[in-house]
């Protein structure tokens, strides 16, 4: 299976159309900004583990279409710390790591620094 593709936003951040301005593109319409709110239908203890989740969340390419995957997340948090079993464990690290809580994921997401220029560049 390929790697799922990377968002323009991520992209720009990285300096990739910089080098390669003809890759440029926009990410697909339609996604609005994302809601820190928890939806109303939460009940109190999820609504902590959304928050908990929100507030560290990585603010890079995050849209409303990802609200169901914080809110999948913040359930299996729930049942983590009331239960503390494997599986709650498993699947917490699963939805967690789509949203750029792993080290690994959240490298995908880091701007990259930008190279120096040239010391001569700015010589007239």
């Amino acid at each position: 299976m390929g790697r799922p593709r990377t968002p323009a936003k991520v992209l720009e951040l990285k300096g990739s159309f910089v080098k390669h301005p003809e890759r440029a593109r926009e990410d697909a319409e339609g996604s609005a900004p994302f809601e820190i709110e928890p939806p109303p239908h939460l009940p109190q203890e999820t609504v902590r583990a959304w928050r908990d989740i929100v507030s560290r969340l990585p603010k890079v390419a995050i849209y409303n279409t990802d609200e169901l995957a914080v809110e999948i997340a913040a359930k299996w948090l729930t049942v983590f710390r009331l239960t503390g079993d494997k599986e709650s464990s498993t699947e917490l690290r699963h939805w967690l790591g789509k949203l750029g809580f792993s080290p690994q994921d959240r490298t995908r997401l880091a701007p990259a620094e930008r190279a120096k220029t040239n010391k001569f560049d700015d010589e007239d």
